[in-house]
């Protein structure tokens, strides 16, 4: 039992079958919570940019499952586990058994807490999308406008990328970060300023060194030094958390993500994580 469809769960899929080809020995089930088949995500900034289009950045076509002797469930949350009884409850009510289960879950994107950017009911509030799966780049792109104004929230790689992809689509960006210079975890400050003024060069100002202290939709945001930033919409690039939320409640052991030895085992050793 495989819990997560994107790029880990995928691939230790293929690569169960690819040495157990006819499934004689190996039965797989996956869950995956999204939708959509599993897919390249380093991709998705060129989806943003129009360079690929969505079915591109696919890994597997919506016949390989069947193809490969594989139950995939799609749009299928996990919702707990029950080590003891060796099973999985499914959201619709159902559970699944298993032999050896591995959690391949990912992570999340991570939201500010900035005023605003969610609603009274914990939500995403309106024109607010973060950058992290496939359904994010189509909400994205439905929402942007050529000429119109568009946040940042994040001058890391992904964040760039997506301002660089929305810049060349003709949207008006403006890339709001908390730090003196864009990446810096992989930049100095020289190379980080050089790196900004190309991308200036294509359109995008910047706010660095500055936070988000409030979001007003149809507005946009207004930062820690008074100074306002026009948007229609807002995307979220401040980094990703870790979904440990099932594991935990499982009662594995959790230090920022799930714990795991050199063979990928939790302190269940029916139980290994792979992935984020």
């Amino acid at each position: 039992m495989i819990v997560g469809y994107g790029m880990a769960g995928s691939r230790l899929a293929a690569e169960i079958r690819h040495r157990d080809p006819q499934g004689e020995r190996v039965a797989v089930t996956i869950a995956g919570a999204e939708y959509h088949n599993a897919y390249n995500r380093i991709l998705l900034s060129n989806v943003i940019a129009g360079t690929m289009s969505p079915d591109a950045v696919h890994l597997h076509d919506a016949t390989w499952a069947e193809a490969n002797g594989i139950d995939l469930r799609l749009g299928t949350d996990v919702t707990a586990i029950d080590r003891a009884a060796r099973t999985v409850a499914l959201a619709d009510g159902t559970s699944l058994t298993y032999d050896a289960l591995v959690l391949a879950t990912g992570s999340r994107a991570w939201i500010p807490p900035t005023e605003g950017l969610l609603d009274e009911d914990g939500l995403l509030a309106p024109g607010v999308v973060p950058f992290r799966t496939l359904e994010d780049c189509e909400a994205i792109l439905a929402a942007a406008r050529a000429g119109a104004p568009v946040a940042v929230l994040g001058g890391g790689l992904l964040g760039l990328e997506a301002a660089r992809g929305l810049a060349g689509r003709g949207s008006l960006v403006t890339v709001v970060h908390p730090v003196g210079h864009v990446m810096e975890r992989q930049l100095d400050p020289g190379a980080g300023g050089v790196l900004a003024t190309s991308l200036a060069g294509h359109g995008i100002e910047f706010r660095l060194g500055r936070l988000a202290a409030r979001y007003v939709p149809g507005d946009g945001l207004k930062l820690d030094d008074g100074s306002h930033v026009p948007a229609d919409l807002v995307v979220v690039s401040a980094g990703v958390r870790a979904e440990t939320g099932l594991a935990e409640a499982a009662g594995l052991t959790i230090d920022r993500g799930i714990v795991v030895d050199d063979s990928l085992r939790t302190n269940d050793p029916r139980v290994h994580a792979i992935g984020d």
